[in-house]
């Protein structure tokens, strides 16, 4: 998203990989590209030593590519800030007698960015304004994992309006879009099924 927000000229590349598939051709020649970097994902760029953590990538893209996407919003570069971690918790449970407390601490989350959303520290369409800006790349994979893969156990949006508002404008725009295409969330889909094992199994058994 990143990427295609600053429209870095020439087009940059994508290699997708299944670290679960580290027999195949194709995940010999990732390993070859980025000089033995097993951690998704790596940025590879010029000379660069091929960079591997997802914070330092964010920099160093915000820093050597114009515009700069940074928020001074200090409360929206933070909303969301333990969501994904309640989320993982909530999907890889399968002791039944936690569900609930675990989905109770996940809707809390999920009810504090629906009111900051919903609040003047929210302005615009989006975490700090009506553009998107790196608050909003970093929540918006979270969200969409939330969105897609929360189903397999029965989590739904639409109680979180303005959650429910965030997403739809957000994929109106182009950057968002051509990152979260079908495929994209096929295999969100999938790779939480493997995540959750027996779990999930269950879950489909009574739909």
């Amino acid at each position: 998203m990143i990427l295609r927000l600053k429209k870095v000229v020439p087009p940059f590349k994508e290699y997708f990989v299944d670290p679960n598939k580290k027999d195949t051709k194709k995940w010999e020649e990732f390993v070859g590209m980025s000089q033995g970097r097993l951690k998704l994902p790596v940025l590879l760029h010029g000379d660069l030593e091929p960079m591997e953590d997802s914070d330092r990538i964010e920099m160093y893209l915000d820093e050597t590519f114009e515009p700069s996407l940074k928020s001074k919003n200090e409360k929206a570069n933070n909303a969301g800030r333990d969501l994904y971690s309640k989320f993982a918790l909530f999907m890889r449970n399968n002791n039944p007698e936690k569900d609930e407390k675990l989905r109770d601490a996940l809707n809390k989350e999920l009810t504090k960015l629906n009111e900051f959303l919903d609040s003047v520290e929210s302005p615009g369409k989006y975490l700090d304004g009506d553009e998107l800006k790196l608050p909003d790349c970093n929540l918006l994979p979270k969200l969409m994992h939330v969105k897609v893969a929360g189903e397999l156990k029965g989590l739904e949006l639409k109680n979180f309006q303005f959650v429910v508002e965030y997403l739809e404008k957000a994929s109106q725009q182009n950057a968002f879009k051509d990152t979260f295409t079908d495929s994209v969330k096929k295999d969100i889909e999938a790779g939480w099924r493997k995540k959750m094992g027996n779990s999930a199994a269950g879950c489909n058994s009574r739909k």
